[in-house]
C-alpha cells in the first residue's frame, strides 16, 4: 500500500458520516426521569459534540438517595470498524466501563453490549446490554440488562430523556 492510499483510507475512516449526525442530533439539555430497582428518580443531561463532530459527550447529575451524583459518558461511531461505542464513568466509582454497540429497527434503537463492574454487588466483568430508542428528536430512552440472553436477565434501569 502506498503512503497515499494509507492517507487516503485514515481520512475516510475519520471523517464524520450519517451515525454521527445522528449523534449530533441529540446535542441540547434534558431533563431526565429514571427508574432504578422500582425507585423513581429525575436528573439532567447536557449532550454535545466535540472533536469536531466525532464524539458526543454527555454530562449528568442528579441526587442519588441523598448524594449528588455526576457521571460523564462519550458514545461514537468507528467507522473503521462500523460500530457503535459508549463509555461511562462517574463520582461513585473509580472505575471505566465500554460497550460497542449496532443499530437496529431501521435505526429506531441503538443495543449496546459489553461488560461492566458492580461493586456494590462485588461483581466483576458482569454482562451488559443497553438498549437507545429514539422516540422522537426531542426525546429518548436508555435501558440498563444485566445478564442478557441468560436466565437471570433482568432490566435494571429505565431513563427517559426529554429535551428541555
Amino acid at each position: 500500500m502506498t503512503e497515499q492510499e494509507m492517507m487516503e483510507n485514515w481520512m475516510r475512516n475519520a471523517t464524520p458520516g450519517p451515525q454521527h449526525a445522528k449523534l449530533a442530533k441529540e446535542c441540547g439539555e434534558y431533563v431526565v426521569s429514571m427508574v432504578e430497582r422500582g425507585q423513581p428518580m429525575t436528573g439532567t443531561a447536557k449532550i454535545e459534540m466535540i472533536l469536531d463532530g466525532r464524539v458526543q459527550i454527555q454530562h449528568f447529575e442528579m441526587d442519588y438517595q441523598g448524594m449528588p451524583f455526576k457521571g460523564f459518558g462519550m458514545t461514537g461511531f468507528d467507522n473503521f470498524t462500523q460500530r457503535y461505542w459508549f463509555t461511562w464513568n462517574d463520582n461513585m466509582s473509580t472505575g471505566l466501563y465500554s460497550l460497542y454497540g449496532v443499530e437496529e429497527d431501521g435505526g429506531k434503537r441503538i443495543v449496546f453490549q459489553g461488560k461492566m463492574d458492580k461493586p456494590g454487588l462485588n461483581m466483576k466483568q458482569c454482562d451488559t446490554k443497553h438498549v437507545f430508542t429514539y422516540l422522537s428528536d426531542d426525546e429518548f430512552k436508555m435501558e440498563i440488562w444485566d445478564f442478557p440472553g441468560s436466565p437471570d436477565e433482568k432490566k435494571t434501569m429505565d431513563m427517559t430523556y426529554r429535551r428541555k
